[in-house]
């Protein structure tokens, strides 16, 4: 297999091993890239591609952050982030503190749309969200945060899901971290390409009481039972937001949508497959292995791709 093998990085030569990275939870996609010749510098493009000679796909583009290089012989190892750094590494800091960003009534998908606009990231696709914030005449304001902190605040409260793709577009979107109805699976993981596989269920993110605090005499409470849990016992989860939810519809909803999120076990398990280049992070697969319980569609909460000039191995994180 190692003869058809293939791999491609914007600039490199002489390639070694590539790892790319990404999550659910990740701020970023990330890749490293060991090469014996590179001319990349920090800060230009990097396009990855993986897999195998005439089966290959794009797996990262983004920017190097961090370039090493080593004698002896000469070799570089070259990290990257997806386009995500820039509002990560972008902080509001108005030249005049009196005068920091402020807005009023505007939606959550709009404020979003121009926090990322600030660090430059202006193809972005926000979702309807129904939440507009500053309709009580006080305009929020927004200082000394990073550009993608205060968006994944804001997505927090919604329970709602923001990350960049290869293309460098923002995503703002509902995307609970498991499969949804009409999720189309791109890959079967069976006995034909998996090399590990395993299987967990477990209470740890389950959280079956929501309370939000909003700003002064703004709260609500949402709650249920669960099947999981002792009879009348509750696992509570605090979101306070007093400067965004400044009416009692705002607290209510952002209860009722995280308990909805929340309150369910953890369902999932680890995959490790013959390397491929078509599933990406947030795709859903179907996995075919009933006799340990992963059997039907699982949604791809991180992966990592592994490429050597020996193999290449693709890990899987999924939920259900």
């Amino acid at each position: 297999m190692a003869n058809y093998l293939y791999a491609t990085a914007t600039g490199c030569s002489g390639i070694e091993s590539i790892v790319v990275s990404d999550s659910h939870t990740a701020p970023t996609s990330t890749a490293t890239i060991t090469c014996l010749s590179s001319n990349r510098d920090v800060g230009d493009n990097m396009v990855v591609n993986l897999g195998y000679v005439g089966n290959h796909n794009r797996v990262f583009e983004g920017f190097v952050k961090n370039v090493q290089r080593s004698q002896s012989p000469t070799r570089y190892e070259i990290t990257c982030a997806n386009a995500m750094v820039r509002a990560i590494d972008f902080f509001i800091a108005s030249a005049n503190p009196e005068e920091p960003y402020s807005a009023e009534n505007i939606s959550a998908e709009d404020l979003v749309g121009d926090l990322m606009a600030m660090a430059g990231l202006t193809s972005y696709d926000g979702d309807n969200t129904s939440f507009t914030f500053a309709t009580n005449g006080v305009p929020l304001e927004i200082n000394l945060v990073s550009a993608y902190d205060y968006s994944k605040f804001i997505a927090d409260i919604l329970a709602w899901h923001i990350y960049a793709d290869n293309d460098g577009t923002v995503h703002f979107l509902n995307r609970p971290p498991f499969p949804q109805g009409g999720d189309p699976s791109v890959a079967t993981l069976d006995n034909s390409n998996l090399l590990d596989v395993s299987y967990f269920r477990s209470d740890r993110d389950l959280r079956n009481r929501v309370v939000v605090y909003g700003s002064e005499g703004i709260y609500a409470v949402a709650q249920a039972s669960s099947p999981f849990l002792p009879a009348g016992f509750f696992k509570s989860v605090v979101v306070a937001a007093p400067t965004l939810l400044t009416s009692q519809s705002l607290a209510e909803q952002t209860a009722d949508f995280n308990l909805d999120k929340l309150n369910r076990l953890t369902i999932g398990g680890t995959a490790t497959i013959i390397g491929d280049p078509s599933i990406n992070c947030r795709d859903c697969v179907t996995v075919d292995k009933a006799d340990i319980d992963m059997d039907g569609k699982f949604y791809v909460f991180g992966i990592e791709h592994a490429w050597a000039r020996d193999g290449y191995r693709t890990s899987l994180e999924l939920r259900q």
